[in-house]
């Protein structure tokens, strides 16, 4: 079982996650492109989510502000009853690296790194030192099945295995959101399936996954799926 850390969750509201009336736009001579056209979202706390769309959609739109890697031209993201869309770029900053897990298709590992330190890397930019944590990284790591492999780099490593890295590291400040883009697309479908089945094991202990993907099969994984077309929520099913 992955190890978790307490985390004061005093004061959170029923969603983990609340999107208003979002709209995005780019571009500042008129008309302007309008990306996202009042989207509303809510997913509640240890919630599995999965998000589908086709090129063009706004899936991708959607996965950045989700991240905090952008922000709405109108309308309020809440992450945990706070309203992210209204904070400092420093702010945004330390929630991406303490509130939003990412686990991201092509893994993004540091290849100079040994397994254990690209585990480590978020505590660079956290309250917590390495040295504080790094018995929690160790359990995290034996968690996900590489405890043989602490010292090895990313290039010594099979694509699940670069994977499971990547979700380890996406624990290590027991962020309220695990955000995964498309986790199973730079792999087999086997080994698709035994990642699917670690974050099933994370959504088991009660963590909120927001997935975006363009496999249908995967997406039936989570407990509710959305669909988003030309920007705006098309479909839900559970």
């Amino acid at each position: 079982m992955v190890p978790r850390h307490p985390r004061d969750e005093c004061g959170l509201s029923e969603s983990m996650v609340s999107l208003q009336g979002i709209h995005k736009y780019y571009g500042d001579l008129e008309p302007r492109l309008h990306v996202l056209k009042g989207i509303n979202l809510e997913v509640g706390k240890g919630e599995f989510l999965s998000i589908t769309g086709t090129s063009g959609s706004g899936k991708s739109t959607l996965l950045n502000l989700l991240g905090c890697l952008d922000i709405p031209t109108e309308g309020s993201y809440f992450l945990g009853g706070r309203d992210v869309s209204k904070q400092t770029d420093n702010e945004l900053s330390r929630i991406r690296n303490e509130d939003i897990g990412f686990i991201f298709q092509s893994f993004q590992l540091i290849p100079q790194l040994t397994v254990l330190e690209n585990v480590q890397v978020p505590l660079l930019y956290g309250e917590h030192s390495i040295s504080e944590k790094e018995d929690y990284c160790r359990g995290i790591l034996d968690s996900v099945g590489l405890s043989h492999r602490l010292t090895h780099q990313p290039s010594q490593l099979s694509g699940g295995e670069c994977q499971r890295v990547a979700i380890a590291r996406s624990l290590v400040n027991d962020p309220l959101l695990l955000l995964a883009d498309e986790p199973t697309g730079n792999l087999d479908s086997k080994t698709g399936d035994e990642v699917l089945e670690l974050m099933d094991e994370l959504h088991g202990q009660g963590r909120a996954i927001i997935m975006i993907t363009h496999d249908l099969e995967v997406a039936r994984r989570s407990e509710r799926q959305v669909k988003i077309k030309d920007g705006l929520i098309m479909e839900e099913r559970k």
